[in-house]
């Protein structure tokens, strides 16, 4: 789960290391990116209310695997991208993935651990969230710096082997973490 979360993360907050790029290479306005990724915020800052019991509903690690997808799918739409405006594809997708997996993790620590000690689990989960915040946007600028476009599609592949190995590991000998319906 910290792994995950610091993933999750980490290429959340990577969009800053690309703003300069965007403008330049699709003449779009550093308004218009920044909508862009506006949209994307408050979609994920809105929606923890509708996944949280979706994934209750469908099982937590179907969720989580479906969440990862789609924002590895929003990834790639953005990394493909050969004009602008797929980019507001881009963050209706992402917007909507994203913010599923950020309300399901804690749940399933606590699950995992059978409520023992829930608030120092919930807070080494989180801080995860300072520890990718921290490196993601760094290690992308200096990503791109390195290979240019090539820095969206390799880390798309780099999240996408980090989280599925993360949740493998959960769902090992997690009960709570099935497909289907959570019991």
């Amino acid at each position: 789960a910290f792994a995950v979360t610091f993933v999750g993360f980490g290429s959340s907050y990577t969009f800053s290391a690309f703003v300069a790029s965007l403008h330049k290479d699709f003449g779009a306005s550093r308004g218009s990116v920044s909508i862009v990724f506006s949209l994307a915020g408050f979609l994920y800052s809105g929606l923890g209310v509708v996944t949280g019991p979706l994934a209750d509903r469908i099982g937590r690690r179907l969720a989580l695997v479906a969440m990862f997808a789609g924002m590895a799918l929003a990834l790639l739409v953005w990394a493909f991208a050969a004009t602008f405006w797929p980019l507001a594809a881009f963050a209706f997708v992402y917007g909507v993935f994203y913010r599923g997996w950020v309300a399901v993790l804690p749940a399933v620590v606590m699950d995992y651990f059978g409520g023992r000690n829930v608030g120092a689990l919930i807070g080494i989960l989180y801080t995860s969230v300072a520890f990718g915040t921290l490196v993601g946007p760094s290690a992308a600028g200096f990503a791109f710096d390195l290979s240019g476009s090539y820095t969206l599609p390799i880390l798309v592949s780099v999240c996408a082997n980090l989280v599925a190995a993360g949740i493998m590991a959960m769902a090992s000998g997690a009960p709570a973490l099935t497909f289907g319906v959570d019991g």
